[in-house]
């Protein structure tokens, strides 16, 4: 072989090469799969509501990413999924990704965060459009913007600040996922991975968007309602980067005292400071205001009921031999969703 054939076979390979990762790399394949999926739709179904326009084998091969439609074919596949042609391009509604990054706290693969990030740009598009036709948009507006939490007493005056300005009381909020609702935060129930129970980030810089896994065997009714405000503190909080507290247990502790008030915890205790506390107690209080035992016994540890030492003691008795709780009391208010189905009811009707 000649140094000039070298050169062109080499060339040659590297044009493969730079095919094939292009290829891997198009995020058109995901954006279609990821949105006939959350469609509920299977190849053949696609094929159908296109009217014969496109085959199932060209769908595969552009799932595959190994072709791409024409325009005829492009807008044939938009008009079967109800989405803009923009969709496909990630120019219809700007997802934070990095901000799904720091809440999926650095668990998800960048292929996995791909593909989550178009499901949320499919499901945002729809739901933005639905309410639109509806006539009623969702509005959200921060009500402690700016506020920074760098430490814990940070967090309790966060916590307290917000139930005042939603009108929440110093008692139990009875369902946390209808409450965010009503505020103008958008929330997509999802399966997500083993270790992410939930992720938060923004739409357009505007609109609010959670992602909770509703899964029960993965996670209690008290598990989501804390994901859920865990994730609410994500997304309406400051956090200061020289803190000596990691933004996840900042989150945390915002999580804890909305769902428990200090002055409440301490009423029903009856007493600023406590040398024990029973299970029954615990049980209580977690069937009451949807808290596990083991948020609620941290958050009698910080607000400085009980000392370090009697928590360890504490958690090492009743939480280590059971995480799960199994037997230990249950929060018996449903936590739901609605908004969305209303919207639908009024579009469909």
């Amino acid at each position: 072989m000649l140094f000039s054939d070298n050169i062109e076979y080499s060339f040659y390979i590297c044009q493969q090469i730079k095919e094939l990762t292009n290829m891997t790399n198009d995020s058109f394949s995901i954006r279609l799969r990821e949105a006939r999926l959350m469609m509920g739709l299977s190849m053949d179904k696609l094929v159908e509501r296109t009217n014969g326009a496109i085959t199932k084998q060209s769908i595969s091969r552009y799932e595959k990413g190994i072709m791409r439609p024409k325009r005829d074919a492009l807008q044939a596949i938009a008009k079967a999924l109800n989405i803009s042609e923009a969709y496909f391009n990630g120019t219809n509604l700007k997802i934070d990704v990095p901000m799904l990054r720091t809440t999926s706290n650095g668990k998800l693969s960048e292929d996995e965060l791909q593909a989550l990030e178009a499901k949320l740009s499919f499901w945002a598009e729809q739901y933005l459009a639905k309410e639109k036709e509806a006539g009623f948009p969702t509005q959200f507006k921060n009500p402690i913007k700016g506020t920074k939490v760098s430490t814990l007493e940070d967090a309790i005056q966060a916590s307290s600040l917000l139930r005042e300005m939603w009108h929440c009381g110093d008692g139990p909020i009875a369902s946390i996922l209808r409450l965010l609702e009503r505020k103008g935060i958008m929330i997509l129930a999802a399966t997500l991975p083993d270790y992410v129970f939930g992720m938060s980030t923004w739409a357009d810089k505007k609109h609010p968007l959670m992602i909770l896994d509703f899964n029960p065997e993965k996670s209690s009714v008290e598990k989501l309602r804390f994901t859920a405000v865990h994730e609410l503190a994500h997304l309406l909080l400051l956090f200061p980067e020289d803190s000596p507290l990691k933004l996840e247990k900042r989150c945390d502790l915002f999580a804890s005292f909305l769902l428990l008030p200090k002055l409440a915890l301490i009423e029903e205790l009856g007493s600023r400071k406590r040398e024990l506390i029973t299970l029954e107690e615990m049980i209580d209080i977690k069937e009451l205001y949807g808290a596990s035992l083991a948020a609620s016994i941290i958050a009698a540890r910080d607000y400085g009921i009980i000392t370090t030492e009697y928590k360890r003691a504490w958690y090492a008795e009743h939480i280590e031999p059971n995480p799960r709780e199994i037997g230990n009391g249950h929060y018996a208010f449903p936590e739901t969703l609605g908004r969305e189905k209303r919207v639908n009811s009024i579009v469909d009707s």
